[in-house]
């Protein structure tokens, strides 16, 4: 009943987002095919846009068309994946209250993320030229870096992100380092004893901290220094290997 039912799922994905990471990696651990679709960002605002509705507030990736479901939300894709898969449960029944806790967590501490590398990428005018759509010669990304910062802009605005609170942002991620490490002092691996959801996000969550090798999430040199937090990768550097351990035994590297 599962891929025998031959459903065309196609996923909608900003590649660098570690939120499109959770759904591609709770997908894969299934081995559920899909296509993907790359969203890009202000310019396929409108397709987005028309894709999740009007009912959600806000239109966002990643996005999963599986047949007449359009599920908008990372978790949502999850649970989509124990539903059809038939891999080891990513949101256990019985855990699933555990699993949601460290979900949220996630979120909140992606939001301070994420405006930490829109500044840093605003920042960076060689971050700004890797952002532009793939197809712009190298030699003219310099003069449109004015339509590239304009972009990140507006992505700031979408989310409302507050580039100036450094401080604020620094201490919500320093705060759940100290969780996640507290946490994994009881454990040798996984933090519910086996693979789950919880795992995922909290791996993803560490893109923003020290990103994955390029095998796994390719980054230009520029974009991932703007993704690179050296004093907390520093401090938290079991966390960082902790991460590498876990893609290296549940994560293929052929993926891009």
């Amino acid at each position: 009943m599962h891929e025998t039912r031959q459903i065309t799922r196609h996923l909608v994905v900003l590649k660098v987002s570690p939120w499109s990471e959770r759904a591609k990696w709770a997908l894969d651990h299934h081995g559920l095919s899909y296509q993907t679709i790359e969203h890009a960002p202000f310019l396929g605002e409108r397709r987005l846009r028309h894709l999740v509705g009007s009912k959600k507030e806000r239109a966002t990736v990643p996005v999963l068309l599986a047949g007449e479901q359009i599920l908008t939300e990372s978790w949502d894709i999850a649970a989509y994946a124990d539903r059809e898969g038939t891999a080891s449960r990513l949101i256990p029944p019985e855990r699933e209250a555990e699993v949601r806790i460290w979900n949220a967590l996630a979120d909140e501490t992606m939001t301070a993320l994420r405006a930490l590398v829109v500044a840093a990428m605003l920042a960076s005018p060689e971050a700004i030229d890797e952002g532009l759509p793939p197809n712009v010669p190298s030699v003219l990304r310099p003069m449109l870096r004015p339509v590239g910062r304009h972009g990140m802009k507006w992505f700031a605005r979408k989310y409302d992100l507050r580039l100036a609170d450094v401080p604020e942002h620094v201490a919500k991620l320093r705060s759940t380092l100290q969780r996640l490490r507290t946490a994994l002092e009881k454990s040798l691996l996984y933090l519910l004893g086996s693979f789950s959801y919880a795992d995922i996000v909290m791996a993803c969550t560490l893109q923003g901290i020290s990103p994955v090798a390029n095998r796994y999430i390719p980054l230009g040199a520029a974009t991932r220094r703007a993704w690179t937090r050296e004093d907390l990768a520093a401090e938290f550097s079991e966390l960082i290997a902790w991460r590498d351990r876990l893609y290296e035994k549940h994560r293929a590297s052929d993926l891009s």
